[in-house]
């Protein structure tokens, strides 16, 4: 069973001009990169332009000494109305079954992260469906039973109600002992650096999103989500690393391609440069390759959906992601191995139950090409590294 220690250091409330003035005085200048844009316009990375940037030394540590932390990663939890529909009982909502044949590959990590795609207000602000996402509450109680320990919050839909909507939808992460990354509710919140200690190994999350679909953040409330600022990032990083040994950094940008674009490559490089260990994509509905740099910097384009209503084939293939880092006697920290298990989720249009499985078994569900599409998700997901294991399923 894991035993986990959160930490935190309370900072003086202040703003977040302030915070970026704060941080240049303790850390040397850095590189500030290229200025993220809106992602829809952007082309794909090709092979040769990823391949330029990772190092040649292509082979994971063989380092048996030290102690070892393995994370667990899971894509976009995405509720839409057919989802809650399915949910339904007559008492509230219950997405248990939902996550049945999974349930045993999620939580049997020594950290698990999700990302949740939509607000979960709706006893507040009303149970509401795309443009604008309002989930039940109790899907966060799902997460917490399936053994997630922290969400991020922080994506193209956080300020989908408004301020109103990110507070009420903290305000239940909160009351649920929930941690969350990228949104919060005060520049105290903001401040407080996300911390999770096990087997004597400190892990620090980072979460940024692209945009909010042009809905309004209040500039004294901005704190409400971190947005993708490429001179502030490699600065929270830098600070973050001073304070933990493993330091994951969220992006939610992309688009709904099979390969990253130029834009998650240049982020994501920005992360790299940083110092950055492991960088965990989200937003493109689809899932994107991992990507190897070096013993101890490594990431994956995209995670995916996981959970959702969406109805294309790529759409309703995701997967949990591994990554494992060993912290020797010295204190150094490697890369110990990645693994990617892929899934499925049943819904509409082949079912009104929703229900995710391990893609492996997709012929025991009646899943036509089950075995033709884990191939293809292999081949993808180990596009530009062989450094990750593509598993029928993680123990």
């Amino acid at each position: 069973m894991k035993t986990k220690q959160f930490c935190s250091s309370q900072l003086s409330k202040v703003s977040k001009f302030g915070f970026f003035i704060i941080l240049l005085m303790v850390l040397s200048a850095c590189g500030t990169g290229q200025q993220q844009t809106d992602n829809g316009e952007s082309e794909n990375v090709s092979n040769e332009q990823i391949e330029s940037d990772v190092s040649d030394e292509n082979t994971l540590t063989d380092e048996a000494s030290g102690e070892t932390i393995t994370i667990r990663s899971i894509g976009d939890i995405l509720i839409h109305d057919t989802v809650y529909y399915d949910a339904a009982t007559e008492n509230g909502y219950d997405f248990s079954d939902m996550f049945e044949p999974v349930r045993e590959y999620i939580g049997n990590a020594d950290i698990t992260t999700a990302n949740l795609e939509t607000l979960a207000a709706a006893s507040e602000l009303g149970i509401s469906n795309y443009p604008l996402f309002n989930a039940p509450e109790e899907i966060i109680d799902e997460l917490k039973d399936l053994g997630v320990d922290i969400v991020n919050n922080a994506t193209n839909h956080t300020m989908d109600f408004g301020a109103a909507g990110a507070h009420a939808s903290i305000d239940a992460l909160q009351a649920r002992d929930m941690m969350y990354v990228g949104s919060y509710d005060s520049w105290q919140d903001y401040n407080t650096p996300r911390i999770i200690e096990v087997n004597g190994i400190k892990v620090g999350f980072l979460s940024y999103s692209y945009g909010a679909n042009g809905n309004y953040i209040p500039e004294d409330e901005s704190y409400l989500l971190s947005l993708i600022d490429t001179e502030l990032i490699p600065l929270e990083i830098e600070l973050l690393n001073s304070q933990v040994d493993v330091s994951v950094v969220m992006f939610h940008n992309g688009i709904d391609s099979v390969l990253p674009t130029e834009d998650q490559l240049s982020v994501m490089q920005i992360a790299r440069e940083a110092g950055a260990n492991f960088v965990l994509g989200g937003h493109p509905h689809v899932l994107q390759p991992f990507v190897y740099y070096n013993e101890s910097q490594a990431g994956v384009f995209s995670h995916g959906n996981f959970l959702s209503g969406q109805y294309l084939l790529e759409e309703k293939l995701g997967g949990i992601v591994e990554y494992t880092f060993r912290k020797t006697a010295s204190g150094e920290v490697t890369l110990d191995g990645m693994r990617f298990m892929p899934t499925y989720n049943f819904g509409l249009p082949e079912q009104a139950n929703y229900l995710v499985i391990p893609l492996a078994d997709g012929a025991d569900y009646g899943l036509a090409d089950a075995e033709y599409l884990y191939d293809m998700i292999s081949e993808r997901m180990s596009y530009f590294t062989n450094n990750v294991e593509i598993v029928e399923h993680l123990d």
